[in-house]
C-alpha cells in the first residue's frame, strides 16, 4: 500500500511541478513578448496560465491534505482530552469528505455543461472542459486524500495513548 501512495504522491508533485513550470515561463514569455514584440499574436497565454493554476490548485489541496499540510485549526481539539480527539477528527474528516462529493457532483454537472453547449476558449480554440475536468477530478483526489489523512492522523492518536 505505501508503494501506491507513493507513486500517487509522484502523479501528484509531477502535476504540480511541470504546471509551475509552464505558469512560470508562459506568464514570463507573455510579459517579455509584450515588451518587446507588442505586436506577436500570444494571447492564448492568459488562458493556458489560469487552466493550468486550476489543474495545480486542485491537485495541491489533495495533496496538501495527504502531508498534512491543510489548514488545521486546533483551538477545539487542542483543549479536548485525548479519548475525544479522534470524534472531532472523524466528523472534521466526514465533512470535508462530504464536500469534496458535493464538488465532484457540481464539477461534473458544470463539465457536462460547458461539453453540451460546445464552450471553447477564445484564444486557445479548445473545450472549456479542458479546464472544467480538473474540478471533479481534483475534488475525487482530494476525497480519497482525506480518507488516508483522517485515517493516518486517528491512528497517530492511538499511538499516543
Amino acid at each position: 500500500m505505501a508503494k501506491l501512495w507513493r507513486a500517487f504522491n509522484i502523479f501528484e508533485e509531477s502535476i504540480m511541478v511541470i504546471g509551475m513550470a509552464i505558469m512560470v515561463f508562459f506568464n514570463f514569455a507573455n510579459v517579455v513578448c509584450r515588451y518587446l514584440l507588442p505586436k506577436t499574436p500570444f494571447s492564448y497565454t492568459e488562458e493556458l496560465v489560469v487552466l493550468v493554476f486550476v489543474w495545480v490548485s486542485m491537485f495541491g489541496i489533495s495533496y496538501g491534505y495527504r502531508i498534512k499540510a491543510h489548514t488545521v485549526l486546533t483551538l477545539v481539539s487542542d483543549i479536548l482530552p485525548l479519548k475525544l480527539q479522534p470524534i472531532l477528527i472523524l466528523f472534521s474528516g466526514i465533512a470535508s469528505a462530504i464536500l469534496m462529493l458535493l464538488i465532484v457532483d457540481t464539477g461534473y454537472g458544470m463539465v457536462l455543461n460547458q461539453m453540451k453547449f460546445g464552450q471553447i476558449l477564445p484564444g486557445m480554440k479548445i473545450p472549456v472542459a479542458v479546464m472544467g475536468w480538473a474540478i471533479p477530478l481534483g475534488a475525487a483526489v482530494t476525497f480519497v486524500s482525506i480518507l488516508k489523512s483522517c485515517f493516518d492522523e486517528i491512528c497517530e492518536l492511538k499511538k499516543k495513548k
